[in-house]
């Protein structure tokens, strides 16, 4: 296996986000907390994973993965030039989508938006042609630069079934433009704007959203219809008060999600009312004087919150850890 890159992989999704950059947080984000029982990592395996092409709007394009949970991407094409979200998860991955985007348009490609930094959002840059300006938060650069090979097969390993052939060849490319919190384009008549509204699954997700289509991306900010958020990195308050400003800003009829299906707007405003049940439950736990490690151990997603059957036990997982930093978030640890 050859692996060139030094990039903050997903143990991300595993234990901890240790090795990125992240803002200020409560106690409880801020120390590591082992998984919950029942905790599984998402399946993130490339191999074989098809990208289906989705219309959206005119010049608007979903790019679905074939697999319950593996990565989506996307492109919006203008008269002038053409954007990609993401590159996914590796060198093959990053040319399906070239390929997808080139039986639509010959337009150049000329913005790549990273929306997180997570490797399976990022390990493809290197396959894009070289005047492709990749762009991405300013936190999402910082966070990759650092890492070393080994702490690549150890983080993402759990991930991708132990099977690091998938990282065969990868290169890292990093992006060559950054922002603070907000960045535009017009494509020619068809504008984009990118957006951090702060920590929420990760330290730094950005949503890529095209106002005449009413279409976002939304990275691992909000997944797709049948789930429910992970608060990976802890700051379960912090994720809610991200995603009430996301909702408070751009109208969204479509979301594009980092991994899942398609789903409606409706379902930031769903993801909020899950975040309130969840501090509800930690709030009454901490009060009845109940068993905390037992009380996670149980613990089942609320029948409200709809769950997609083939990901039952993955949101359970992350119900649980969501739980498990709720309840330490109320006793300000």
């Amino acid at each position: 296996m050859t692996l060139r890159l030094a990039v903050p992989l997903l143990l991300a999704l595993v234990t901890s986000a240790e090795g990125q950059a992240q803002p200020a947080a409560p106690p409880a984000a801020q120390r590591r907390i082992p998984p919950p029982p029942g905790f599984l990592p998402p399946p993130l395996n490339p191999t074989g994973v098809v990208l289906e092409t989705r219309r959206l709007a005119d010049g608007v394009y979903a790019l679905l993965s074939n697999t319950p949970f593996a990565d989506n991407a996307g492109f919006v094409v203008g008269a002038e030039a053409v954007l990609v979200v993401d590159s996914h998860f590796n060198g093959e991955m990053g040319r399906q989508i070239i390929a997808a985007v080139r039986k639509v348009t010959d337009k150049p490609i000329r913005y790549l938006i990273n929306t997180n930094a997570f490797g399976d959002h990022t390990f493809g840059n290197y396959v894009f042609p070289k005047d492709t300006r990749i762009v991405a938060n300013r936190r999402i650069v910082e966070a990759m630069r650092g890492l070393t090979a080994l702490e690549v097969g150890r983080r993402m390993a759990a991930t991708v079934g132990n099977d690091l052939s998938v990282f065969d060849g990868v290169e890292l490319r990093l992006p060559d433009e950054t922002f603070e919190d907000e960045w535009s384009v017009d494509l020619g008549g068809r504008v984009v704007h990118v957006r951090y509204f702060g920590s929420g699954m990760s330290a730094n997700d950005t949503v890529v959203y095209v106002p005449d289509a009413r279409v976002a991306w939304t990275a691992n900010l909000v997944f797709g219809a049948g789930t429910i958020p992970w608060a990976q990195i802890g700051g379960v308050a912090a994720y809610r008060a991200t995603l009430a400003r996301l909702a408070a800003t751009w109208p969204i009829d479509t979301i594009v999600p980092g991994h899942g299906t398609l789903t409606g707007g409706g379902t930031v405003s769903l993801d909020l009312q899950y975040f309130d049940d969840l501090a509800a439950t930690a709030a009454r736990a901490i009060a009845d004087g109940v068993f905390r490690d037992s009380l996670v151990a149980t613990a089942e997603v609320p029948e409200q919150f709809a769950i997609t059957p083939p990901l039952g036990p993955l949101m359970t997982g992350f119900h649980r850890w969501n739980l498990q930093r709720a309840l330490a978030e109320v006793q300000g640890q």
